[in-house]
């Protein structure tokens, strides 16, 4: 597995007043070869674990993508 830390790029609006802010970190455990967003089951991946700290992101999909996150792999 390879672990990466994504970071906020801006502040995202949720659903129900909630928001990811800028700056704000995530850590994502991917297999080998993967990088986040690129493909359906590393969107998956990234969604459980925003989900696990508590963000809802259904219907803001469009999120997941380099536009709103920066990743390096740790």
């Amino acid at each position: 597995m390879s672990t990466f830390l994504l970071t906020a790029k801006v502040n995202i609006p949720l659903s129900g007043g909630m928001k990811i802010e800028k700056g704000q970190t995530f850590e994502v455990n991917l297999p080998f070869g993967k990088i986040p967003f690129d493909s359906i089951d590393s969107k998956s991946r990234v969604t459980r674990i925003l989900e696990l700290e508590g963000f809802d992101i259904k219907g803001h999909e469009s999120i997941l993508s380099g536009g709103f996150f920066d990743f390096k792999r740790i």
